[in-house]
């Protein structure tokens, strides 16, 4: 399936910038001149998370599973777009599932494992996948029994095919199917009727956006490519390096900064999730990790306490990328002067924003910190004032930033009317986030804030609207917003602020239960409720949240 226009494809196979490789011939490049250099590391903590054992497998090794799952799915008749959706956490087994996707064109659509069934089924619904992809279980939570109830509340034009590492029938399980696989004849022969191209979709990914309603961000390799070289590149990544993931294998700062960094340099990549201090600072030592990617929040709490800040060894680490929330000056100075590490500012999106920060852009901690070159090889942008349409190039004056370029995504998954918003008439994407020009250095941008009215908890997006919506049918409720209010170390975490209507009474137990009840992500929950008499809004009835955020 290809999403991008004749004259788009044209365009940038023209300059250089797409070309025929696919993701999974970066990986078999290695695979052919280091077979024996280690290649893939499982969490320690997997027993806890899937029941399994964790697996460390050398570059030979990763071709022989992936061989085997490609096999599989030829003989489940998976195939060249066919759609599957992927609910998995951070283990061998989802690298398995993209290269194998990536020979065969399959397009995967990978989803966070704390998704419940309201989420799920809208996602079904737009997808209609041929498969659905799972662990059986993570972390004591079914998610084999959560595919199937949120298939039996779906609409959809036929029943997709469940499939699970570890539980269900021989034919469902993809560790029994992968046992039969004999040689690659099956794939050599489906690859020569059915060819894939460098310009096909591999994968959909899901932004919340500011409305509440999952959108659909497809991405070819060739998208993929561009992008993850803005990342390879901008993070200075060496060959064979070491590289530690520890944000879930769905969106773009694992996907586009992590995997495909590890595809570029033909390193290790080592997995973790979720987020586990303890096993984090562990598997940095055990597997001697060059580079990895951590909240700035988290980044703040280990420079600030001493005890810990002493009893940790960062001494192979050469650099570690941040972003989700502005950095502080003093701790990039920090970590440069205490451990000799580069810590390099990322923003980025689904969509294909990729802003870096590093090293190869300026030494001064307090620009590192706050701002992003203006100017790149692999990506155009420009300032727009949003009620003018005008472009904007003067100092300290809050813009809309857009963006166009390689990287950038073609539109949202059958949804013409926001893709038609969401791109101006000459081809750049309007990405909702207000910069300025720094007064500070002119050839720099500074973020300011949110257009889109955006909650991000520990690097999830929530989408406030979806919530108010949810609360406002609540029949003790009469007016409802919610808001972020600051956390060290979540970086935002939610509050819920109610207007009661007269003689009711109301708890956070109750709205969190009231929530659950409406099967959402456990990461929207609000964990702080307050009353008030009435909630601020401006002329056009809209939330103003900041004034919200503002007591705090």
């Amino acid at each position: 399936m290809i999403t991008s226009t004749l004259d788009r494809i044209k365009h940038y196979h023209n300059s250089g910038e797409w070309g025929e490789a696919k993701l999974h011939e970066l990986f078999e490049k290695t695979v052919s001149f280091f077979p024996q250099r280690p290649a893939l590391v499982d969490p320690i903590d997997k027993p806890s998370l899937t029941g399994k054992q964790p697996q460390s497998l050398n570059y030979q090794q990763l071709s022989q599973k992936v061989d085997q799952l490609t096999d599989a799915f030829l003989k489940l008749s998976l195939g060249k777009d066919d759609i599957i959706l992927v609910q998995m956490p951070n283990v061998v087994e989802l690298i398995y599932t993209y290269l194998a996707a990536s020979k065969l064109g399959i397009i995967l659509s990978p989803v966070p494992v704390q998704y419940q069934e309201s989420e799920l089924r809208t996602i079904l619904q737009m997808l209609q996948p041929k498969a659905v992809i799972v662990t059986a279980s993570f972390k004591q939570t079914d998610l084999l029994d959560k595919i199937h109830r949120s298939i039996a509340l779906s609409e959809l034009d036929s029943l997709p095919n469940v499939l699970s590492w570890g539980e269900g029938t021989s034919d469902c399980n993809l560790y029994n199917q992968m046992t039969t696989y004999e040689n690659n004849s099956a794939y050599e022969a489906y690859s020569r009727q059915y060819p894939v191209s460098a310009d096909d979709l591999i994968t959909i990914c899901w932004t919340s956006g500011t409305e509440g309603d999952p959108k659909g961000v497809p991405r070819s390799h060739n998208h993929w490519l561009a992008i993850g070289k803005a990342t390879y590149l901008g993070n200075q990544i060496e060959d064979n390096e070491t590289l530690l993931n520890p944000f879930p294998l769905i969106n773009m700062a694992s996907i586009g900064g992590m995997f495909l960094s590890w595809l570029y340099s033909g390193g290790k990549l080592v997995l973790h999730h979720p987020l586990n201090l303890p096993v984090f600072l562990q598997q940095i030592v055990d597997e001697k990790v060059n580079y990895t990617l951590a909240p700035p929040t988290l980044l703040n709490t280990l420079l600030k306490d001493e005890k810990l800040r002493s009893a940790i060894d960062f001494s192979t680490i050469r650099a570690i990328g941040s972003g989700s929330a502005p950095l502080d000056a003093w701790m990039v100075d920090g970590y440069k002067q205490l451990f000799d590490i580069e810590i390099v500012n990322h923003f980025g999106s689904n969509e294909g924003m990729s802003l870096l920060c590093g090293p190869n852009q300026t030494n001064a901690p307090e620009k590192r910190a706050r701002l992003f070159p203006r100017k790149s090889d692999l990506l155009e942008t420009r300032l727009i004032d949003v009620k003018t349409n005008t472009e904007i190039n003067e100092v300290d004056t809050s813009a809309e930033l857009q963006i166009r370029g390689a990287g950038v995504f073609d539109g949202y998954f059958k949804d013409a009317d926001k893709t038609a918003q969401s791109f101006t008439s000459d081809g750049f994407f309007k990405t909702g986030d207000l910069f300025q020009i720094s007064s500070q250095d002119p050839d720099f941008y500074k973020f300011i804030g949110r257009c889109k009215d955006l909650i991000i908890r520990g690097g999830m997006n929530i989408a406030p609207a979806e919530l108010d919506n949810l609360l406002s049918a609540h029949e003790h409720i009469l007016d409802v917003a919610v808001a972020p209010y600051p956390c060290e170390i979540m970086g935002e975490r939610i509050a819920v602020f109610v207007a009661l209507k007269p003689q009711k009474k109301l708890t956070l137990d109750d709205i969190i239960n009231y929530l659950k009840k409406q099967n959402i992500a456990s990461f929207k929950l609000p964990e702080k409720m307050h009353l008030v008499a009435e909630i601020p809004r401006n002329a056009l009835g809209k939330v103003m949240r900041h004034k919200l955020t503002a007591q705090f």
